[in-house]
């Protein structure tokens, strides 16, 4: 049997003999679009039935070129480095959203939840710490404040108001905090959607470690990791420490003065919580945690009840 040597490029398919010669060629379309089209379809050529096929690119790289104008792909070698430009600017943004997963959404939608809820949490400090000028006497807590004001406006249409000490306000005062509470509401409201969704998607991508913390505690874990492949690849130590890494240099900068910290973020799940023996809870879980990352990566098999059940007899034994 024949053997021909297969190559690609930008501009077609080319087939060489094992010596080098060119055998058979097909062009491409010489619109960049259309030609990465059809360099990514990898199509077989027809004339090579019967041959024994391999392949290797390198064998065009030599003569790219020269085969470029004279099989009459470009009319000059100015047409040719504009199609190869548009062509690699083509192909580069392709591969790029090609590598970015459904976990980096899910990573920024997370750190929105916690810069919303900051967000809110600061408003409503503003909000009392103003409100209160006018109603120094007000004892409910900040949202009960938030949701009065949007209510009843001025402290005279409270009903438990009787007398104070504040500042009066003017109409237009009164416009001003009505609507500074209405913003807080509505900003609240929304992290509350995002947080529905970040819960729920969190669950379907990585179903596994969902199972065993709660999925925003999971959330925070993979915005700190920067990704579920560089999740996958921590080590259970690195999981039990992650979001102490500043109490961790201090411990090995001053290893007299300063303990080493036993867990990270993982400290705010239940099961460590729960636990009288906090450290070695800790442990357990980040092992656990480690091989359900894994699980959620390579395999994507939800295994998230095996698992949790093997962590609440392992948790027994404490």
């Amino acid at each position: 049997m024949q053997k021909a040597v297969i190559s690609r490029s930008p501009i077609g398919t080319f087939a060489f003999s094992p010596g080098g010669d060119l055998i058979f060629y097909q062009l491409y379309g010489r619109e960049p679009s259309k030609a990465l089209e059809e360099f990514n379809a990898k199509r077989v050529m027809k004339e090579m039935k019967g041959y024994e096929v391999s392949e290797d690119n390198t064998l065009i790289r030599k003569h790219f070129r020269q085969y470029a104008l004279n099989l009459g792909f470009c009319d000059s070698e100015s047409d040719l480095n504009r199609f190869i430009s548009e062509f690699s600017a083509l192909f580069s943004r392709e591969r790029l959203a090609g590598m970015i997963g459904r976990d980096r959404l899910l990573i920024q939608a997370s750190n929105a939840l916690e810069d919303s809820n900051r967000i809110v949490s600061l408003m409503l400090e503003r909000l009392y710490e103003w409100y209160t000028l006018h109603y120094p006497e007000y004892r409910l807590d900040k949202k009960q404040l938030m949701e009065s004001v949007i209510k009843h406006g001025r402290r005279e249409n409270f009903p438990s108001f009787s007398v104070s000490s504040g500042v009066p306000l003017t109409e237009s005062d009164e416009v001003i905090f009505m609507e500074y509470a209405k913003t807080i509401k509505e900003v609240a409201e929304k992290a509350r959607l995002l947080e529905k969704y970040v819960k729920s998607s969190m669950k379907e991508i990585m179903p596994n470690f969902c199972g065993l913390v709660e999925p925003l505690l999971a959330s925070r874990f993979l915005s700190h990791a920067g990704s579920m492949e560089r999740l996958a690849r921590l080590p259970s130590s690195a999981i039990q420490l992650m979001g102490a890494e500043k109490a961790l240099f201090r411990h090995l900068k001053n290893k007299k003065r300063d303990k080493s910290p036993k867990f990270g973020m993982i400290f705010l799940s239940s099961w460590v919580q729960n636990s009288k023996e906090k450290g070695k809870a800790a442990r357990l879980l980040s092992s656990k945690l480690m091989i359900a990352a894994k699980i959620d990566f390579y395999s994507g098999r939800d295994e998230s009840e095996r698992l949790k059940k093997e962590l609440v007899e392992e948790m027994k034994n404490l």
